[in-house]
């Protein structure tokens, strides 16, 4: 027996010293692959933009890609920070190691991610390329008017003869449950201010409000207008003509989108390569290989073999590796919300209230921070996390500017938490406003009884079951549940009239959770300035009287591999099936669309449509607010 046990010993040690070990080789690989250095860029390379990588409102990462990220791919391209793609594109102006840029792909992305006012900054960094002499080529297959917007901007547009432009405008279609919640017996009862404030419309009507039409037909009609203008004025066309050719076309064969100057040329992708290469006089010298799973399938496309080149990620990753650090202490601080707001700390894509705000307070407590710019690309959510956040930025105020760039969307709490800027930055094409709360209220009763589930209630005061879902509020509870959104609807225009230094009449009058573009939020008082994250980061400095090479630091920090790795061997997954561990974990964490998201990525009609209904399913889900009242943009804005 004695033996025995030995030997049992002997095993388990011996077991225990490979798992430690294994754990140790798997950190030393991530943190090796983290802590490299930035690629190197090939001389006369040619600057791969692919359009389907999403652009974000994130912090860029601290380290490489690394072999954990190709161990446990996505469902789609990565995305990449927005600034440190805009930073490469304007590095890539006077970089004489690039010889051209290439567009190609279809623009990627949903909701919050390469929305149109990040899309404006995209094609304002392309128009800098142009400007500067250096060329940049859009190759297209089948764009729409996402793709037209960014690449009309390229020296060179060229176009598949198989492809087909689309140019059908734009179209909003919000998705309605109402007919399949009656029919499973499941009640919504709601508690809302402001006519315009159609979040809840989805669980309540079959069709959209005549207010919500109007405000829909409004802001759509503003980003459309911004679209043709852009188109209208890179390529040299009248708006007028482009609206025309929506109107009685919609989707145009290639002879009839050369005759419309939407493109420049008709030819295959190795025709456009061909003269590319003979463009920078390369031979068959093979470049550096790809350090990345996603590069070496661009390159492959690109035939790297007879063309030097290197990605926007990769190069946006080489071009920060050899920028000078500046001096710390005279530092702007971009603190990035992106997401849905909600409470405590959130999950990844989300805005935690409570994670925000400990974020806000470090850079409070930072005294090398002279000014901070909150960029904002949030649809809002959760109230009381949207004034948690708020209360945080109002104590920095009051030491050092701040000075709030939004995205593509900032409406509702992501309008909320914007009020306690010094200044505000929009696009034009920004979707923001929509100053409204609601709160909705589910009643299960039917479904239980249908299912033979029954409830009996004791309670010692009348209001004591007021929020349970086994039956519908009466109307003594309702007015008690509205009196309390009242009250946050009060606080929230109290926000925005000593914000905007308007009174309350007024902001009343604008509020009604109506949704502006920002064009017509500048025209309202809403915002003060339009311009992108770097008109915010530059007025911040300028606020702050910086001195030139001040630094700008990104929160909240992005763990780096090692870190993620901990992350993941400390929650301990439980085991599961081959590939179904991503999608249990998201389901497991309320999160339906991250777990249908690897089924349903992809292009198609079919595949858009059930990611639209996932997502504002999934909006239910993120409804945790303490006092049960959220500020959110009615839907997402995405293209059909």
């Amino acid at each position: 027996m004695k033996a025995f046990f030995a030997a049992l010993t002997a095993n388990l040690v011996t077991v225990a010293l490979c798992l430690i070990g294994g754990v140790l080789l798997i950190l030393g690989l991530a943190a090796s692959a983290g802590t490299a250095g930035g690629p190197k860029v090939p001389d006369g390379a040619i600057l791969l933009v692919d359009l389907e990588q999403p652009l974000s409102d994130t912090p860029a990462r601290r380290d490489a890609p690394s072999v954990l990220d190709e161990a446990f791919p996505g469902a789609g391209p990565a995305a990449i920070p927005l600034r440190a793609a805009l930073r490469a594109l304007r590095h890539a102006a006077t970089d004489p190691r690039i010889h051209a840029v290439l567009l190609r792909g279809t623009v990627g992305g949903d909701g919050t991610q390469s929305g149109y006012a990040q899309l404006r900054e995209l094609r304002d960094a392309i128009g800098a390329l142009r400007a500067a002499k250096k060329p940049v080529h859009a190759f297209l297959v089948r764009p729409g008017p996402r793709d037209l917007y960014v690449t009309s901007a390229a020296t060179t547009v060229t176009l598949d003869p198989f492809g087909m432009v689309q140019l059908p405008g734009l179209a909003a279609e919000p998705v309605f449950f109402t007919g399949l919640l009656e029919k499973v017996g499941v009640q919504i009862q709601v508690s809302r201010v402001g006519r315009f404030k159609a979040a809840v419309e989805p669980f309540t009507r079959r069709d959209m409000s005549p207010e919500n039409r109007l405000q829909t037909a409004q802001y759509l009609g503003d980003l459309w207008t911004e679209v043709k203008r852009g188109i209208a004025d890179s390529r040299g066309v009248d708006p007028a003509a482009l609206q025309a050719l929506a109107d009685t076309a919609g989707m145009l064969l290639p002879q009839a989108a050369l005759d419309a100057r939407l493109v420049d040329r008709v030819a295959y992708f190795d025709q456009l390569l061909d003269d590319l290469r003979a463009a920078s006089g390369s031979g068959r010298a093979r470049p550096s290989r790809a350090d990345s799973a996603r590069t070496a399938k661009l390159a492959a496309v690109v035939e790297p073999e007879a063309l030097p080149q290197v990605t926007l990620e990769e190069y946006a990753r080489a071009v920060a590796a050899e920028a000078a650090a500046p001096a710390r202490d005279e530092a702007v601080a971009v603190v990035y919300a992106e997401g849905d707001i909600v409470d405590g700390s959130g999950s990844p894509g989300e805005v935690g209230g409570a994670a925000l705000a400990r974020t806000l307070r470090r850079v409070r407590e930072d005294g090398d921070i002279k000014a901070v710019v909150l960029r904002v690309n949030s649809p809002g959510g959760s109230a009381v996390a949207s004034e948690q956040i708020q209360r945080e930025l109002a104590l920095v105020a009051r030491t050092r500017p701040v000075v709030v760039s939004m995205g593509s969307v900032a409406a509702s709490g992501g309008y909320w938490i914007s009020t306690a800027a010094t200044r505000i930055f929009a696009q034009p094409n920004t979707i923001t406003g929509s100053i409204g709360v609601f709160s909705l209220l589910p009643n299960l009763q039917q479904l239980a009884n249908r299912n033979g589930v029954t409830f009996d209630t004791v309670k010692t005061a009348r209001y004591a079951d007021l929020l349970s879902v086994s039956r519908p509020r009466t109307a003594a509870e309702l007015a008690v549940l509205q009196k309390g959104t009242d009250a946050v609807y009060d606080a929230f225009l109290a926000r925005v009239a000593g914000a905007r230094k308007l009174p309350r009449d007024s902001v009343a009058a604008l509020a009604e959770g109506r949704v502006w573009s920002g064009e017509a939020a500048l025209r309202l008082g809403l915002v003060d300035s339009l311009g992108g994250l770097d008109a915010a980061i530059a007025s911040a400095a300028g606020l702050a009287k910086l001195p030139a090479g001040y630094a700008v630091l990104e929160y909240p920090r992005m763990p780096g591999t090692t870190e993620r790795l901990m992350e993941l061997l400390e929650r301990r997954p439980e085991p599961l099936a081959a590939g179904g561990m991503a999608t249990a974990a998201a389901l497991a964490a309320g999160d339906p669309a991250s777990a249908l998201a690897p089924l349903l990525a992809g292009p198609g009609p079919t595949r858009a449509l059930l990611r639209s209904l996932s997502r504002e399913l999934a909006v239910l889900l993120r409804f945790d607010d303490p006092r049960g009242v959220y500020a959110r943009l009615p839907f997402m804005l995405r293209p059909i």
